[in-house]
This record gives structure tokens, sequence and C-alpha cells, in this order.
């Protein structure tokens, strides 16, 4: 078992390279210093340090435990922080992964509000595209996903969650005089979407070849304002969520038009493992599953 005090020692040796600063450091007598650190070469059964005229370097597995003492303290510390919430009286907390149409629409208030009722679980949110969601919680990553509806959930549980509505984002002397358009009508434009890998550019793309057009991905960008830029540069024509892009279309002189398509009405699912759900998370669970709209 490697000793956690040791374990300080060693990495501040290493740091400073030298037995003597380091005990100067510690306020230790350098002797306490050496012979813990030749009882830990000792039991590791490998040398760690190279004592020389200078001070001290590390050997390659000096380096190697280094880097793994680092981990090990960084974890301690967030275990000694985790529970030192819970004496103030946290009663949990859940690790969320939501995508980015969840995340810059609706998530934010619908987790601010259950928070007001259940101020003493801990929400860890991540924003992660929703193909990516699935298999981190397949992998236990984490308790509780936000994904656009998309084949692909199995093994997991899901429930309804809200709803968004695509739209065209365009500069305004294209599509010039209308309000709402047919996805088919779009064949002869580029596209700037968020990501090549998102739920969003997936199904334009699929929806593109049902149709038999090619999907012609102009740029792909990390987010949704960076989308709005780049369609305001001239680079193409976008279809975000409908009130995401409302946040950007005013100040940057686009306009949105409706997309008359029945797939544009998307449904978002709350995905987990129903079984191993801990308390806080089926708390959580059930508060945004009755966001859902009715019917």
């Amino acid at each position: 078992m490697l000793n956690l005090t040791t374990l300080k020692l060693f990495i501040r040796v290493a740091e400073l390279g030298s037995l003597s600063r380091a005990a100067d450091d510690a306020n230790l007598a350098i002797g306490a210093i050496s012979r813990r650190l030749s009882q830990l070469e000792h039991e590791l059964g490998v040398p760690l340090l190279v004592r020389n005229g200078r001070g001290v370097a590390l050997t390659p597995a000096g380096d190697a435990l280094l880097v793994h003492a680092h981990r090990i303290m960084r974890e301690v510390g967030l275990a000694v922080s985790d529970l030192s919430d819970y004496a103030k009286g946290l009663k949990g907390s859940v690790d969320i992964l939501a995508c980015t149409s969840a995340i810059t629409q609706f998530l934010p208030a619908d987790l601010a509000a259950f928070g007001q009722d259940n101020g003493k679980i801990r929400l860890n949110i991540q924003e992660v595209y929703s193909s990516e969601i699935v298999g981190r919680l397949r992998a236990g990553e984490a308790q509780v996903g936000v994904i656009m509806e998309e084949p692909g959930t199995l093994g997991l549980d899901t429930w309804k969650y809200r709803c968004d509505r695509l739209a065209v984002v365009a500069p305004p002397h294209v599509l010039f005089g209308t309000h709402s358009v047919r996805f088919q009508d779009l064949a002869e434009h580029e596209f700037v979407q968020m990501g090549y890998d998102t739920a969003n550019t997936r199904l334009l793309a699929r929806s593109a070849d049902e149709q038999g057009w090619p999907f012609r991905l102009r740029a792909a960008v990390d987010s949704y304002d960076a989308v709005c830029r780049m369609i305001q540069a001239g680079f193409g024509i976008g279809i975000l969520p409908s009130e995401a892009a409302k946040n950007f279309i005013v100040p940057m002189g686009l306009k949105l038009v409706e997309l008359d398509e029945p797939w544009a009405l998307r449904q978002m699912l709350l995905a987990a493992d129903a079984a191993s759900l801990s308390g806080p998370a089926r708390l959580l669970v059930e508060f945004l599953a009755a966001r859902a709209p009715l019917g």
C-alpha cells in the first residue's frame, strides 16, 4: 500500500530536486525523508531517485511514479472535498451528460427549477454529442443523459423530455420573401452546421439522401454562435433549433425561416439505466420527465 504522506514527500523532492530543500519545506529532518523514500523504494522493488552532488534526479521508474502520485493526490483531494460537502448536508450528486440542443434551450432553466426544491443535490453537467452520450452512459461514466431521439439506445431506459423545432438560418437576401420552406427546396444550397457527428447533421444528411440529393456541408464548427457567424460571413445557410437560433439572428442581421417538414419537430429523451439510478438521479429524471409536453 502506498503511504499518502510518503507520496506527498516524494512529489516535493521531485519538484525541488533536493532532499534538504524538501526537508526544510516539510519542516522535517532530512534523515526522516530519506528513510521514508528508501523504504518506498524497498517496497516497490525499484530505485526511484539518483542521488548526486547537486541533489537528486528521478529514475525512469521515478518519473512513472510521479505521474501516478499527482493523479492519486488529485483524487484524494476530490474525495475530501466531496465528503466535506456531505458533512455540510449534501444529499447526493448526479452526473449529467447533455446534448448542445438541450443545454442551449431548455435544460438550464429546468435544472435551476429542480435545484430550488433540491438544493442539497449537486448537479454536475457536461455538454456532449448525443452519439457519445449513449456509449458513456453504458460505460457508467454518468447517471443521466439528455439526448436527441435516435436509434441506438439499446440497453438504456428512456423517458420523453422536451421537444424543439428546427428552422433555417440564412442571410436576409437568401430565400427572400420566404416564410416557410421544404427541405428539398434547399438542395442547391451549401450548409454550415455543428460538427459532422451531431444528431442534427446526421438527420439532415439522412433526409437529403432519402430525397436523392447530396447534402453539401461546407463548414462544420463547434457552437451555434460559430454556425451563425459563418452564415453571416456568406458560407451558406444552416438549420438549427429555432429557440437557440433566436439568440443570434437579430444581432447578426440574419433571418429565421420555418422548415416545413414533419421531422423538423424533434423529441429529446432522458436516457439512463433505471435499475442503477441513485435516489437523487431518480428524483431528477422524474422532475425532467414531467417537463415533457402533454400528448
